[in-house]
């Protein structure tokens, strides 16, 4: 096993520091030292940097939040007039990367879905350049570095043999959301323990909704990592803790067969809307917004990402609960972002830097970026310079993470790329009523441990 350290997952966002925990990994191996972002050739008497007559090359994964290197690109063409940029952003941009890095033509800078392209391969596969020469460079006004401004905790994902791999460039917060107006109008409490959960369920069942539903199409994603984890690090957090290290005998054990328990009482009384697993995104959504189900288990791209979906009569909410037995226990989130990451082979160091010295100190380029994302960045004084432009939905699963509730990574799904898919697998089967609780315990069971004996697998510890 291969040793990791605990460090704090500071969320500077909206009012506080926000805590959560993450871990990195340590592999053998690793790569060549970094070599310092080369000078530009063409700087002008006044020591301006010129890009003139030159091509940065962006490659940025369609997703929740939508197009937001675009203001930031437009920022960098106006200040270096005569740089041309190509900028790609569109669906599948994982296989799109491995055809171009086969044809030697991989674009500078990159954002992949990780599901499409788990960072940690990426670097094992030395596809990825360090970025601790990129993290030294100083803010746009010059007064700090820019690992000074940025909250470093988070960016413990994806340092590996001590050299940094991964830009962490806006926080999610994901769980449960919910209609604050159709629970007002409907005289519906927000459950606090998993007996008000129950007595919700019954009451939305007699007006013909469901409590849950979730997205089976994506259930790597959407009830994996946004329900299943966070129930799971709620309920015991024992059990999560040595599932993260794959500890595949707690599958056999009394934490994780309550939780399962729950799961099936919730598909056996009917709250679950089954309908869900044979949908996509954006049609889970949509029957959301329609009120089939009452609870989503989603991100905080939601409201954004929705935005010409919503009607007149919602209020979107984020749910302070997790599916815990007792009022007061402590509840968790899954806290993630959207990453990107710098290609072995560019040869625009310096544009690079420049690049990412807009988009984490730059006022305008931040603005932009975040009125196109609508989310957070782990960046000081955030609040000051774009708190503004958060959705309110945003801004309160940030109040919560920071007032009631507790942040977690899922750092497995990282690490083990094959399990959240055979997790989502396994929910589906089992809130559609395919497989019982008895199979999905043993799968689960076979799932970890074969990862865990498989010595061709790179393993990392949770210290959580």
């Amino acid at each position: 096993m291969k040793k990791t350290r605990k460090l704090l997952l500071m969320l500077l966002c909206i009012v506080l520091a926000l805590g959560s925990l993450v871990a990195c990994g340590k592999q053998e191996g690793g790569s060549a030292a970094t070599d310092p972002p080369k000078e530009t050739k063409d700087a002008g008497e006044d020591g301006k940097k010129d890009f003139s007559g030159r091509t940065f090359d962006t490659l940025l994964s369609v997703g929740g939040g939508g197009n937001y290197w675009e203001p930031v690109l437009k920022r960098l063409q106006d200040l270096y007039p005569g740089l041309t940029v190509n900028h790609t952003y569109e669906s599948g941009a994982g296989d799109i990367l491995r055809t171009r890095i086969l044809s030697n033509s991989a674009p500078d800078i990159f954002n992949i879905n990780q599901g499409e392209l788990p960072p940690y391969n990426v670097i094992k596969d030395g596809l990825a350049r360090p970025i601790d020469d990129i993290l030294e460079l100083p803010t746009m006004d010059g007064s700090a570095k820019l690992s000074e401004i940025l909250d470093m905790g988070i960016f413990a994902l994806g340092l590996v043999d001590g050299k940094h791999y991964i830009f962490h460039e806006m926080l999610y917060l994901s769980g449960l959301w919910y209609d604050k107006n159709f629970f007002k109008e409907n005289d519906l409490s927000l459950p606090k323990s998993w007996d008000e959960l129950m007595s919700l369920g019954e009451k939305l069942k007699g007006m013909d909704t469901n409590l849950l539903g979730a997205c089976g199409l994506m259930s790597h994603e959407y009830p994996t990592s946004y329900w299943f984890w966070p129930m799971v690090a709620t309920n015991d957090w024992e059990t999560y803790s040595r599932l993260q290290n794959l500890d595949y005998e707690a599958f056999k054990d009394e934490g994780m067969q309550k939780i399962v328990d729950k799961m099936v009482e919730v598909r056996d009384k009917g709250y679950f809307n089954a309908g869900t697993l044979a949908l996509g995104n954006a049609e889970t959504q949509m029957s959301f917004i329609a009120h089939d189900f009452a609870l989503l288990p989603c991100g905080s791209w939601l409201e954004a990402e929705m935005a010409d979906a919503w009607t007149d009569d919602w209020e979107l909410g984020f749910l302070p609960y997790s599916f815990g037995d007792k009022a007061g226990d402590k509840q968790r989130m899954c806290v993630i972002g959207l990453i990107s990451m710098v290609s072995k082979t560019t040869k625009n160091e310096d544009i690079v830097g420049e690049f990412y010295r807009l988009l984490f100190s730059d006022k305008e380029a931040i603005r932009g970026s975040v009125g196109v994302h609508h989310n957070a960045m782990a960046i000081k004084g955030f609040s000051e310079i774009a708190g503004d432009l958060l959705d309110p939905s945003v801004a309160e699963a940030v109040k919560i993470l920071n007032e009631e509730m507790e942040g977690i990574n899922i750092e497995m799904g990282k690490w083990y790329t094959t399990i959240s898919k055979e997790i989502g697998n396994m929910i589906v089967a089992l809130m559609g009523g395919d497989i019982e609780k008895e199979e999905f315990l043993q799968r689960g069971y076979d799932l970890f441990k074969g990862i865990a004996e498989d010595d061709n697998i790179t393993k990392y510890k949770f210290e959580g």
